[in-house]
């Protein structure tokens, strides 16, 4: 028979090992649920349910990623609004809309500052390490960024000069600050549209340019839109891979650092494979019979000047830090003088 004072040991043993069990019970249960406008079947998304699978592996099950791809969330500002809201964990979002809350994520969109992808791996191997502090001292857990490529100026209609240019009805995305302020600054007035909008847009003749990675536009079926496209990089485009911090607490240390590891890698895998598509994206719009442009030297030289003004015009409207601006300088000038010998 159990004396009061055995029958208190028993009760808090017991109530320790509700608590451990009740513990153990909160590792099992994480999801992190996250959204990105990535269809199925493209590199970002093979590598993140290739990443999940493991993470699920080496977790013993303790932490699960639950997949919204294809926009089915809405466009990067609804799916932000979301995991304010606590309905999604995190995504992978165009950097336009975390640049409220860290504008130097606009330093790799700076217009016709990167002549090839070359120099945006010797400038992203630099600078990353840097956003990656600003966007963890924002509140976000980074896995890291995945490059999209660079953008050409591609559409139904041929234009090379400035002022054809200002004739056009060229896309912007809607709500996006950095996309906005670079076409105004070359005089040039966007339609704002919703990436899953786009497509509705050429076939309507809403909007007859984009500049888009030629990957990019022949994943979302752009480049069936496409009759012409002028063969210069006007802007790196990629993206970043984020959680809530508060989501991140919901995961076990250990297994924090299982997960950092893995989506970092896949991220890197990801970014590695567009790459590699570049080339095969060209070849589809060859075959589709799109017609590369270029534009002279003279008309090169004014879209150059005019970028080179936007530049140091969103330093002084602090778009972007004068810190984050001459440690791209100093990386491009290192990486030419490379590339030069």
């Amino acid at each position: 028979m159990l004396t009061n004072t055995s029958s208190r040991r028993v009760g808090i043993a017991g109530g320790c090992l509700l608590l451990l069990f009740a513990s153990l019970s909160t590792w099992a249960e994480t999801t992190v649920k996250v959204a990105t406008i990535a269809p199925e079947g493209s590199p970002l998304m093979v590598e993140l349910r290739n990443a999940a699978k493991e993470i699920d592996k080496q977790t013993e099950a303790r932490v699960k990623f639950k997949f919204y791809s294809g926009g089915v969330m809405g466009d990067d500002a609804a799916v932000k609004r979301k995991m304010r809201a606590g309905q999604l964990n995190g995504a992978v979002l165009q950097t336009s809309v975390l640049t409220g809350d860290v504008p130097d994520l606009n330093v790799y969109n700076l217009p016709l500052q990167f002549k090839n992808i070359e120099e945006v791996t010797k400038v992203r191997a630099d600078l990353d390490s840097y956003l990656m502090e600003d966007l963890e001292e924002a509140g976000y857990i980074s896995f890291g960024f995945v490059g999209i490529g660079l953008a050409y100026a591609m559409g139904s209609k041929k234009a090379t000069t400035l002022q054809e240019a200002r004739r056009l009805k060229i896309w912007a995305p809607k709500n996006d600050q950095s996309s906005t302020l670079m076409l105004q600054a070359f005089g040039i007035t966007p339609i704002p549209l919703t990436i899953v909008d786009v497509l509705t847009g050429l076939q309507t003749g809403l909007i007859d340019t984009v500049a888009s990675p030629p990957v990019a536009a022949v994943t979302l079926q752009w480049h069936t839109q496409i009759k012409y496209l002028m063969d210069v990089p006007f802007v790196y485009v990629y993206s970043v891979y984020v959680l809530d911090q508060s989501a991140f607490k919901d995961v076990e240390e250990d297994d924090q650092e299982v997960v950092r590891t893995l989506m970092g890698q896949a991220m890197e895998k990801a970014e590695e494979r567009g790459i590699a598509d570049h080339s095969a994206a060209m070849d589809v719009m060859d075959e589709l019979g799109v017609e590369l442009i270029k534009p002279d030297p003279d008309s090169l030289k004014a879209w150059q000047t005019l970028a080179d003004i936007a530049a140091a015009n969103w330093v002084r409207s602090d778009l972007l830090s004068k810190e984050m601006f001459d440690r791209l300088n100093a990386s491009l000038a290192e990486a030419r003088k490379e590339n030069a010998e």
